[in-house]
C-alpha cells in the first residue's frame, strides 16, 4: 500500500509509527530535487554524509538519516515514473482538476511501484461560507462537478473504475438557517458521498429528518436548523475499511475505534454498500 496527499501534510494518512510513510506530492506534480546544487555532486555528499554513523550515533540523528536517505531515494524512484506517464482525459486547469489529475497519473504507476492498493487525499476549500453562500457553493460545486467528471472519465479509461472508491467527507455541516450575511454557520449533521464502479449506487442511506423544527419533542433539531446525526462518522467508513481489506477484529478495532460503540444497524458493511467487492 502506497498513501498520498496532494493536499499538504494531512494527519488522516498517518497511521501507526513505523508504518507505510506517505508521500506529499502538489498539484503540480513533483519537481526535481535540488535542482540548483551549490556543488555538482550534491546529492551524493548528502546521502554520504547521513550514512556516516557510529555505534555512538544519536537516536534522532540516526532517525534523521533515515528518513532523509529514504524520501530522497523515493523521490527520484517516483517522479522518473511520473515524468514517463500521462493521462489519456482532458481535465480542467488548476484548482481540484488538477490535484485528481495527479492522483491518475499516480494509479498508472501501480505496476513499477510494485502495490495493489493506493490511498489518494485531496481537498477542495471554499465551503466556510458565512456569506454569500449560494454564489460561493455553485462557485465551488462547478469546480467540484468538473473534476469528478474528469477523474470518473480517466478512471474508466484506465479500466479501473471499479477497483475505486471515492469518499467526500467534511469536518462539519451548515446551518440550514441562514444569518444576517446570507451565509450559513456551523453546524453538526450533514451529509457525504461514495463514488466508485464497484458500489451499489443510486441510494440515499441514513433518515431524512421529517421536522427541521427545534422542540422538546424533536431530538434531532437544535438551533437554527443544526440537525443532530442519525449515523456515525463510521457508518461509511466501516464498509469501505471491509472493502480495502480491513478484517473484522482488532484491525478493524485500530483503524476504527469508536465503531464498537454504536448498533450494527447504524454502520454498514461492504456488503451493504457494494455490488463489487475488490479482489
Amino acid at each position: 500500500v502506497n498513501v498520498f496527499s496532494i493536499s499538504g501534510t494531512q494527519i488522516i494518512n498517518i497511521g501507526e509509527p513505523g508504518g507505510v510513510a506517505p508521500y506529499t506530492l502538489s498539484s503540480s506534480g513533483l519537481p526535481d530535487f535540488n535542482k540548483s546544487p551549490s556543488i555538482s555532486n550534491m546529492d551524493t555528499v548528502i546521502k554520504e554524509l547521513n550514512n556516516a554513523t557510529k555505534k555512538d550515533s544519536g537516536f534522532f540523528a540516526e532517525t534523521f538519516s533515515s528518513k532523509l536517505t529514504e524520501a530522497m531515494s523515493s523521490h527520484d524512484i517516483l517522479k522518473t515514473e511520473l515524468d514517463n506517464v500521462d493521462v489519456l482525459t482532458s481535465f480542467p486547469s488548476g484548482g481540484l482538476a488538477a490535484q485528481f489529475k495527479i492522483v491518475a497519473e499516480l494509479m498508472m504507476t501501480r505496476e513499477s511501484r510494485g502495490v495493489v492498493r493506493d490511498m489518494f487525499y485531496v481537498s477542495q476549500g471554499g465551503y466556510d461560507t458565512h456569506s454569500n453562500m449560494q454564489v460561493n457553493v455553485a462557485n465551488r460545486f462547478t469546480e467540484l462537478n468538473a473534476a469528478l467528471t474528469a477523474f470518473v472519465n480517466e478512471a474508466k479509461a484506465q479500466e479501473l473504475w471499479d477497483s475505486i472508491t471515492l469518499v467526500q467527507f467534511s469536518e462539519f455541516a451548515r446551518t440550514l438557517d441562514p444569518n444576517t450575511g446570507d451565509g450559513s454557520d456551523h453546524a453538526w449533521g450533514a451529509n457525504h458521498f461514495h463514488m466508485g464502479g464497484g458500489l451499489a449506487g443510486g441510494k440515499v442511506r441514513g433518515l431524512y429528518p421529517d421536522d427541521f423544527v427545534q422542540s422538546s419533542s424533536n431530538p434531532l433539531a437544535l438551533s437554527r436548523g443544526r440537525m443532530v446525526p442519525t449515523h456515525p462518522w463510521d457508518a461509511m467508513w466501516k464498509g469501505t475499511a471491509e472493502w480495502f481489506g480491513i478484517d473484522e477484529g482488532e484491525e478493524m478495532d485500530k483503524v476504527l475505534p469508536l465503531h464498537s460503540n454504536f448498533p450494527a444497524d447504524k454502520l454498514y458493511s461492504a456488503s451493504d454498500l457494494y455490488d463489487v467487492l475488490f479482489a
